[in-house]
């Protein structure tokens, strides 16, 4: 079915395309050939422009409230009732993206109801604004613009209707079927957009609904990989008071691929059981950290250097992880794509530098008396 459906899509716009070039010849000259390029360049980031206002407005008809709208590294993000503008490469791969959130707790149903129509709204709107421009484009204005800007909207929004993972980001299609095939209680989609609503109330995990922090523990152990990443929130929620819960719940889904991977809920999972690990004090005695540290993937900074700190800490190096950490607080910056405002990043770095700064002064010679002997 997913190859006739490519096949039907290819032949449309590859019909179309033929029979305007022969209805509204153009004389083939430089000229020509410009404009043709130029309308490509131009159309691949207003469809994705068009594809996010697409989600962005059928969330608000859903009553979602927008927390940031990005093509490519071009970020519009609400913060306290204001907008603020970011240049910030996009860390998951996609090339845009509409992220809201619903102000309060909605029924399951319901949610998963809105959810769906907000998901379907990207697609829609490149399919219709991909019609009426082929329609321009054949009927008031004999432009190459409006039928190359029209079959790439169709082509962008048929695709993405296909359902399939990018690198760690899911396609619109994909995130339908599992909105609608897997069970409300069991679904990922749904329990991140619940955590989103409580991130929305308070950016203290702390202070989050119980219950909910429950379904985020068990979902770490069902067989959908992408709730990995759930072990970074309960990280927030327990560390570094209760390591012990991390490490325990982290068991399953932490340290279980057998070589280095780009699989972003993967180091997720991993970097939050090492960090469990280093406030536990078991960081290195457990068997083959090194290793398993490598295997974590190099695309995400923070991530990246909080690597590295855990490592140079291993090694003795107290200074340089303690360097790290700081340079991760700095790569948060204002506005991150992963982390947000990251101030529950934010803050567990900083515990994490307290205690490597006062297991270092314990450690000191200088930290004890001057009359103290070293035998």
């Amino acid at each position: 079915m997913k190859e006739i459906r490519s096949f039907v899509l290819g032949g449309f716009i590859g019909l179309s395309g033929v029979l305007y070039f022969i209805l509204f010849p153009e004389p083939m000259s430089m000229r020509t050939l410009l404009i043709i390029v130029a309308s490509i360049i131009i159309s691949f980031p207003l469809c994705i422009l068009l594809h996010e206002a697409g989600h962005f407005l059928a969330g608000r008809f859903q009553g979602m409230r927008m927390l940031n709208v990005s093509v490519g590294p071009f970020v519009i993000e609400r913060h306290e009732g204001k907008l603020h503008f970011h240049v910030v490469q996009s860390v998951l791969g996609y090339l845009g993206r509409a992220m809201m959130g619903f102000p309060e707790h909605l029924e399951k149903k319901v949610m998963r109801d809105k959810l769906i129509r907000y998901i379907y709204g990207g697609p829609l709107i490149n399919g219709v604004v991909g019609v009426l421009s082929i329609g321009i484009a054949f009927t008031i204005s004999h432009q190459p613009f409006f039928i190359l800007f029209g079959l790439i909207n169709i082509l962008l929004g048929i695709t993405n209707l296909q359902p399939a993972m990018s690198k760690s980001a899911m396609t619109d299609g994909l995130v339908i079927q599992r909105l609608r095939t897997v069970p409300l209680e069991d679904s990922v989609i749904m329990a991140g957009y619940s955590a989103l609503t409580e991130d929305m109330k308070t950016t203290d995990t702390k202070k989050w609904n119980v219950d909910l922090i429950v379904q985020l523990e068990r979902l770490l152990h069902s067989e959908d990989s992408t709730a990995k990443s759930f072990l970074t929130t309960i990280g927030y929620y327990y560390l570094p008071e209760d390591a012990e819960k991390v490490l325990d719940i982290g068991r399953t889904s932490a340290f279980t691929r057998e070589s280095a991977s780009h699989d972003y809920y993967a180091d997720c999972a991993d970097i939050t059981f090492a960090t469990a690990l280093f406030f536990t004090e078991k960081l290195k005695e457990y068997p083959e950290i090194e290793l398993e540290l490598s295997k974590i993937g190099k695309t995400e900074t923070v991530m990246e250097l909080k690597r590295h700190a855990l490592l140079s800490y291993i090694e003795g190096d107290v200074a340089s992880a303690i360097e790290h950490l700081e340079n991760a607080k700095a790569a948060l910056g204002k506005w991150h794509p992963l982390y947000l405002r990251g101030e529950m990043e934010r803050e567990l770095l900083q515990v994490m530098i307290d205690k490597m700064k006062r297991n270092n002064d314990h450690l000191s010679p200088s930290a004890h008396h001057p009359n103290d002997i070293y035998l």
